[in-house]
């Protein structure tokens, strides 16, 4: 199955060392095709900059460890393909359905809200469990 995971998994795997967003992330590369869209990676990279620059964080060692798919996050400026209540978090959604991801793992709440066949939006704990 294709993975793919929200900023907010990788930067609780990175800050906050969380063994079950760790797991999250290993279960993704060890037994499915772990997918990262472009956008995550540079809000992920800007986050980390603007709130967590006190922190020593090789971003791309961290990377390193957990390879992944590259998946380019531009919407082509047609209509939406769903709605999602917060805008930003939709070159995320979009990326996910228009490259054919199966799981979508999150932990941001407005995802759940999003009505889709593909990808299954799941927790990270829902995640660890069934698949």
């Amino acid at each position: 199955m294709r993975v793919m995971l929200d900023t907010n998994i990788l930067i609780s795997a990175m800050v906050f060392k969380s063994s079950k967003m760790n797991d999250v992330l290993r279960k993704a590369k060890d037994e499915h095709e772990l997918c990262l869209d472009s956008y995550t990676i540079e809000e992920t990279k800007r986050i980390l900059n603007e709130k967590f620059d006190d922190i020593a964080i090789d971003v791309a060692k961290f990377f390193e460890d957990y390879p992944y798919t590259l998946i380019e996050a531009h919407p082509d400026g047609t209509s939406p393909l769903v709605r999602i209540r917060d805008e930003k978090d939709y070159p995320i959604i979009h990326a996910a359905i228009t490259n054919q991801i199966d799981l979508l793992v999150t932990g941001d709440k407005d995802f759940f809200a999003v009505k889709v066949d593909r990808p299954v939006i799941l927790m990270p704990l829902d995640f660890l469990e069934k698949y």
